[in-house]
C-alpha cells in the first residue's frame, strides 16, 4: 500500500471522526458460525395483518340436482386502479374430490350461483358489462343475471333490466323468475337531471316497488308477472315451477318501528295471481325452501314472547302444506325440533324431511328429521366433521350432502359426503382456499364456563397464546373481545378479519376471551330475552367481568395487562366497562352508542331496538335513557381508548363516536384517538379502511398494553436525521438508557414493522449486561451496540430474554435480516460514510490498518439510533453500525447487514465484519 494514499485516507477519516461523536468501544474480533443447532426446528411463519384482510372465503355453495357437481363462489381481494376491492368468482368441483376449476375470472364479481333444474346451466348475478354496452351508459342496472353452460362455453347475460336484479330463481330449465325494482319515476328522473341528491325519508316516490319478472333464457323475453305496490324481499319457487312463495315489505318504516309486518303470498307463475298466506297469523316466514316433492314449503319464524318486537328471538321451523288453502295459517305445522334452543344456522330439505343445525351455544348440532305416518322422528348426524358444521346442502335425490366445516383453530372448508340415513360417509373436500395459512400456527382454543349474573353459567371461548406450552404456563396479557348484536354468538368456528384479530393478539403472547353474555343467541329464549324490557346493561357487564376474574384467579392472566375490544354492541359494552373499572389498560371501541336519547330517532331500527331493550321510548322513559347512557360517566375513564366509526353508519350514527371522543378529549387526561372512515356504513367495506382499522388497533394495543410503543412523529420527512432524532427521543428508556423494564430486567424495545415485531435498536451493552454483566460486550457506553459476541451467545441471550419476559424473542433468519436491510437502504453507518466515498477492496484493507492505529477496538461505532431510521414506527441501524447475527435454514449463524468498518454492500473477498452484534425479533418466522 502506498504511504501517501494511506495518509490521504487517514486524513479523511480523522476529519469525520472530529465531527461526529463516537459512542464507544467494541471488539474487532468476530467469531463466525459455530455449527448447526442440535435438532433446531425453525419456528413457523408468522400471521400478518394481510392474512386477515385478504382472506379468501367461500360464502355460498350449491349442489347440482344429481349431487355430482358443486358450484361455489370464491370471495377474494383484487387490485383495481383505485386500490383494492373484494370480488367474487365462481368455481366448479366434482363431489368425488376432484380438483376445483374456475368458471369465471376478471375484474367483475360473480355471486349467487344456482344450477338449472336439469343441471346443464348455472345462473349467477354479476356486475360485468354487457357485450356492446357503451362505457358510462346507465340504462342497465349494475347487477344482472348471467348464464354459464356447465359443459363449457362463455357466460352470457339474460337480463338487462334498468335496476339491479335483487333475487332470481329457476322456474324450469329455460325460464327464470327475477325480483327487481321498477325503473325510476318522474320525481326521481327529474331530480337526477337537476343533480339533486336530496332524499325524502320514507318517501314512496324514491322507492318504486320491487316486482317479479319472468325471463326466457333462449329468447331473452322479459314479462312483468306481478303488479304489487310493495317490495318483494324473498322468494322460493316450487319444484314443478308452478308457484312461488314470496314475502314483501308493506312499510318503509318497518325496520324502525316494526308496526306493519311484511306479507306472505303464493304466486301463480303463469298468471301472476297472488293468494295471501298466513293472513292474521303472527308467523313471519324467512329462509323459505320447498319440499322436494312440492307438497309445501318450510320456513323459519323468529319467535319472541314480546307482543310486537322481534329483537331477541329463537328460530322455529315450520312446514306450510300447499293444501292449506285458507291462507290464515291453519294447517301450518311447527316441526317438532324437541330442542328449546331452537334452530341454529339454517336447514336443508330432504325427500323425506329436513336436516337442521340446532343452536347449541358455541356450536351447532346437526340432526336429521324424518316425516313418518306416525309423526316426526329424529337422529343426530354422525360422521367425521359433525361438531364443526356451519352450513348444509342436500342434493335433490337426497344422496349427497355438502357442508361447510371449521373450528376456531381450523379455517373453513366445504366438503361433500354420501348421506346414508343419519350417517355421513366418505367426505371429500370441495374448496381449497388460503394456501398461505397452511404452515401457520393456530394454537389452542377451549370452551370455558363460569358463574355470571343471577348466578347463571356463562359460556365462552378462551383463545390461548400461540407460543404457549404446557411447561411454560405463566401470566399473560388478556384481550376481552366482545361480540355485537347483542343477540350475536361467539362460536367455536374460524373467524379472522379486521374486527377479529385474535390470531395477531395471541401471536403477541396474549389470551383472548370471547363471552356469550346474557342476551346472546344460541342458549334459548330465556337467555336471549333476559336483557330486554329495561334490563339492558344489567347483566352483561357482570358476565364479562366475572369471566376476566375467573382467568385471573386461575393464574393465567396478568391483572395489570388487560385490554378490551368491541364493535357495535361489543363497543357499547366496552364503553360501559371502562366507565366502571380502571383496570383496562387499553380499549378499542368501534361504532358504539354512549348516549341513548338521540339514538332512538337516529338509527334505522331505533324505536324497535330501544323500545325493546330500554323498556320504552325516551319520552316515556327519560330517566332510564339518562341512567343507561355511559356519556355522563365518561369523565371517570382512565383507559387509553381508540375509537372507530364510519361516516355513513345508520346502525350507530357517527355522532355517538364524536361524543365519546370529545368527552374523553376534553374532560380527562387519558389518551384518546378517533379514526373516522368516510363513506363507510356500519361495517367497513373498503379494504384500505379495514387494513387501517386493524393496523391502528394493533398499534394502540402495542403501545398501551404490550410494549408501551411510541407513535412515529408526524409532519416529518421519513427517513430523515430530524425524524430519527425525534423518534429516538421518544423511544423506551429506563434510568436514562434505552430499553424497558420487564420485572427487574432491562430488555429491548420492539415495534411492529411490516407486520412483524422487530427490535427497534441493536442490543445495547446495557441490555446485554442484564444477561451477562461480566462479558466484554457489556462494558463501555450503555447505549453502544453490544459487539464481540458469538452466535451461540446471541442465541442464548434471545432464549433468556423469552424466558424472562414471556414473549417469543428470537434471532432473525437470514431471509428476514436481508428483507429488513433492503427496506432500510444504504445511508447508515458504513465505511462509505467515514471515508467520504465507496472504498474498494484494497482501500478497505488500508482503512482497516489505519483504524488500528487509533488504538480503539471499534472507533466507528455510534450509539444505537444515531442516524435516520426505517419505517413507521422507526427502526434504527438496519443499514449499518454493527453487523447482526442471523440464522440460516441449517441453524448456522451468519453475520448479516452492513457494518461501520466495511463499505455498504460489501461482497466478494471482503473480510468478515469486525463489529458483529445482534437484534431480536418476536414471534413465528416470516415467510
Amino acid at each position: 500500500m502506498r504511504p501517501t494514499h494511506n495518509k490521504r485516507i487517514f486524513r479523511s477519516l480523522a476529519s469525520l471522526l472530529g465531527l461526529v461523536a463516537v459512542a464507544g468501544l467494541g471488539h474487532a474480533a468476530a467469531v463466525l458460525a459455530e455449527g448447526p443447532a442440535a435438532d433446531a426446528a425453525p419456528p413457523p411463519p408468522a400471521w400478518t395483518v394481510d392474512d386477515l384482510i385478504l382472506t379468501e372465503r367461500a360464502p355460498d355453495l350449491q349442489l347440482a340436482p344429481d349431487g355430482k357437481l358443486a358450484v361455489w363462489a370464491r370471495s377474494y381481494v383484487g387490485k383495481t386502479s383505485e386500490g383494492e376491492e373484494r370480488r367474487s368468482d365462481l368455481w366448479l368441483t366434482s363431489t368425488d374430490g376432484s380438483k376445483p376449476r374456475p368458471l369465471t375470472r376478471g375484474r367483475e364479481t360473480a355471486t349467487s350461483p344456482r344450477f338449472s333444474p336439469d343441471g346443464k346451466r348455472i345462473g349467477f348475478l354479476s356486475d360485468r358489462k354487457h357485450p356492446g354496452h357503451a362505457e358510462g351508459k346507465s340504462d342497465i342496472g349494475e347487477r344482472q343475471v348471467w348464464i354459464l353452460p356447465v359443459d363449457g362455453g362463455e357466460a352470457y347475460p339474460v337480463t338487462r333490466l334498468p335496476r339491479a336484479v335483487r333475487i332470481f330463481a329457476w322456474i324450469d330449465a329455460d325460464t327464470l323468475l327475477v325480483a327487481a325494482q321498477e325503473p325510476a319515476g318522474l320525481d326521481e328522473q327529474t331530480r337526477k337531471k337537476k343533480k339533486d341528491g336530496s332524499i325524502v325519508v320514507d318517501g314512496l316516490e324514491n322507492n318504486p316497488p320491487v316486482r317479479l319478472f319472468r325471463v326466457g333464457i333462449e329468447d331473452h323475453t322479459v314479462r312483468r308477472l306481478t303488479t304489487n305496490h310493495d317490495w318483494i324481499g324473498a322468494l322460493a319457487v316450487s319444484p314443478d315451477g308452478r308457484h312461488a312463495v314470496i314475502t314483501a315489505q308493506r312499510s318503509l318504516s318497518y325496520q324502525f318501528d316494526q308496526k306493519i309486518p311484511p306479507r306472505t303470498a303464493l304466486v301463480d307463475l303463469e298468471s301472476g295471481a297472488e293468494r295471501p298466506l298466513l293472513a292474521g297469523s303472527t308467523l313471519l316466514p324467512g329462509a323459505m325452501q320447498w319440499a322436494p316433492d312440492g307438497s309445501g314449503f318450510y320456513f323459519v319464524n323468529s319467535f319472541s314472547s314480546h307482543p310486537r318486537y322481534r329483537m331477541a328471538t329463537v328460530e322455529h321451523l315450520h312446514f306450510h302444506p300447499l293444501s292449506a288453502a285458507g291462507g290464515d295459517g291453519k294447517g301450518v305445522e311447527m316441526v317438532p325440533l324437541d330442542w328449546e334452543r331452537g334452530l341454529g344456522n339454517g336447514y336443508t330439505p330432504t325427500p323425506d324431511g329436513v336436516i337442521v343445525l340446532l343452536a347449541h351455544g358455541v356450536q351447532f348440532s346437526p340432526v336429521r328429521y324424518w316425516r313418518t305416518p306416525r309423526g316426526w322422528k329424529h337422529e343426530s348426524l354422525t360422521g367425521e366433521h359433525i361438531s364443526g358444521m356451519e352450513q348444509v346442502r342436500v342434493s335433490r335425490d337426497g344422496q349427497t350432502m355438502a357442508y361447510r366445516y371449521s373450528r376456531a383453530v381450523l379455517p373453513a372448508r366445504w366438503f361433500a359426503a354420501r348421506l346414508r340415513g343419519s350417517g355421513l360417509r366418505d367426505p371429500q373436500p370441495l374448496t381449497a382456499l388460503n394456501a398461505g395459512y397452511g404452515p401457520k400456527p393456530t394454537g389452542a382454543v377451549e370452551v370455558i364456563h363460569w358463574q355470571g349474573a343471577r348466578g347463571e353459567t356463562v359460556e365462552g371461548l378462551l383463545h390461548h397464546p400461540l407460543d404457549e406450552t404446557e411447561s411454560g404456563a405463566r401470566q399473560r396479557p388478556l384481550i376481552l373481545q366482545i361480540h355485537g348484536g347483542p343477540a350475536g354468538t361467539d362460536r367455536n368456528a374460524w373467524v379472522a378479519n379486521h374486527g377479529r384479530a385474535m390470531l395477531l393478539y395471541r401471536q403477541r403472547g396474549a389470551y383472548v376471551l370471547q363471552v356469550n353474555y346474557h342476551g346472546s343467541a344460541g342458549y334459548g329464549l330465556d337467555w336471549v330475552e333476559s336483557i330486554g324490557d329495561g334490563n339492558y346493561y344489567n347483566l352483561e357487564p357482570e358476565d364479562l367481568e366475572n369471566g376476566v376474574d375467573d382467568l385471573i384467579s386461575r393464574g393465567l392472566v396478568d391483572p395489570e395487562r388487560l385490554g378490551i375490544v368491541g364493535w357495535s354492541n361489543g363497543g357499547i359494552l366496552a364503553a360501559e366497562l371502562i366507565t366502571r373499572s380502571r383496570r383496562y389498560k387499553a380499549a378499542s371501541i368501534g361504532a358504539a352508542d354512549v348516549e341513548w336519547i338521540s339514538d332512538w330517532a337516529n338509527v334505522d331500527f331505533g324505536a324497535a331496538f330501544d323500545n325493546y331493550y330500554l323498556g320504552g321510548n325516551p319520552l316515556e322513559k327519560t330517566q332510564v335513557y339518562l341512567d343507561k347512557s355511559p356519556f355522563f360517566r365518561l369523565p371517570q375513564v382512565t383507559t387509553p381508548t381508540i375509537i372507530f366509526t364510519g361516516s355513513e353508519d345508520r346502525n350507530v350514527p357517527p355522532h355517538q363516536s364524536w361524543s365519546l371522543f370529545r368527552v374523553l378529549q376534553q374532560t380527562t387526561d387519558t389518551p384518546v384517538r378517533f379514526v373516522l372512515f368516510p363513506g363507510e356504513p356500519h361495517s367497513l367495506r373498503k379494504i384500505a379502511h379495514q387494513r387501517r382499522k386493524l393496523t391502528e388497533e394493533l398499534a394502540w394495543m402495542d403501545r398501551y398494553l404490550f410494549d408501551d410503543l411510541q407513535e412515529p412523529p408526524a409532519a416529518l420527512q421519513k427517513p430523515s436525521l430530524l425524524a430519527g432524532l425525534l423518534a429516538r427521543r421518544g423511544a423506551a428508556r429506563h434510568d436514562g438508557v434505552l430499553g424497558r423494564m420487564a420485572g427487574s430486567v432491562l430488555v429491548p424495545e420492539t415495534v411492529l414493522l411490516k407486520g412483524v415485531e422487530v427490535g427497534r435498536f441493536e442490543i445495547t451493552r446495557a441490555q446485554f449486561a442484564a444477561f451477562s454483566p461480566d462479558h466484554a460486550a457489556s462494558q463501555g457506553p450503555a447505549d453502544a451496540p453490544a459487539t464481540g459476541i458469538t452466535f451461540q451467545e446471541a442465541r442464548d441471550y434471545a432464549t433468556w430474554l423469552a424466558e424472562r419476559t414471556g414473549r417469543p424473542f428470537r434471532l432473525p433468519t437470514v431471509a428476514e435480516a436481508e428483507k429488513l436491510a433492503a427496506a432500510a437502504g444504504s445511508s447508515g453507518n458504513t465505511l462509505d460514510r467515514w471515508a467520504g466515498y465507496t472504498p474498494n477492496l484494497d482501500d478497505s484493507e488500508a482503512l482497516g490498518e489505519l483504524l488500528g492505529e487509533l488504538g480503539d477496538p471499534a472507533p466507528l461505532l455510534l450509539a444505537v439510533g444515531s442516524l435516520a431510521g426505517t419505517g413507521e414506527p422507526m427502526v434504527f441501524d438496519l443499514d449499518g453500525n454493527a453487523a447482526e447475527w442471523a440464522a440460516n435454514p441449517q441453524g448456522r449463524g451468519i453475520p448479516s447487514g452492513a457494518c461501520a468498518a466495511l463499505p455498504a454492500g460489501a461482497t466478494g473477498r471482503q473480510p468478515p465484519p469486525p463489529y458483529i452484534g445482534m437484534r431480536v425479533m418476536i414471534g413465528p418466522i416470516q415467510p
